[in-house]
């Protein structure tokens, strides 16, 4: 499994599409904690780490529990630029750090996609 993180809008779907060759159909966007099981790609999993949260649920718990099988999942990294003053941003901040800690040590392999330019940080 591959890991792909960066900033909003740097390519990250693009760069996956192209490499795994996705169809759209192939491509499970996160809107709450539950993870589409038959996707070959997940992304926004940012989003994924803030419902656990709001729901009182660890996120590493809760995506070993529904153990997706994707070739890659891609998140914004959201852990950079100005520290929210907003306790529930913060705590969204750190859920969202320690889901990417998790999935970087089991992934094969994680890319950073920065200007649409991609960046293996564990080959």
């Amino acid at each position: 499994m591959e890991l792909i993180f960066g900033g909003a809008y740097q390519g990250k779907t693009q760069y996956a599409a192209e490499k795994y060759d996705l169809k759209d159909e192939e491509i499970f966007t996160c809107a709450g904690r539950t993870l589409d099981n038959a996707a070959r790609c997940i992304c926004h999993l940012e989003h994924f780490a803030k419902a656990c949260m709001d729901e009182g649920l660890d996120a590493r718990e809760e995506f070993e529990r529904q153990a997706p099988a994707a070739v890659c999942l891609i998140t914004d990294d959201i852990s950079c630029g100005i520290v929210p003053l907003d306790d529930k941003e913060r705590a969204w901040r750190e859920a969202s750090g320690r889901l990417l800690s998790f999935l970087a040590k089991r992934a094969d392999t994680v890319t950073r996609i920065f200007c649409g330019l991609p960046l293996e940080v564990k080959p």
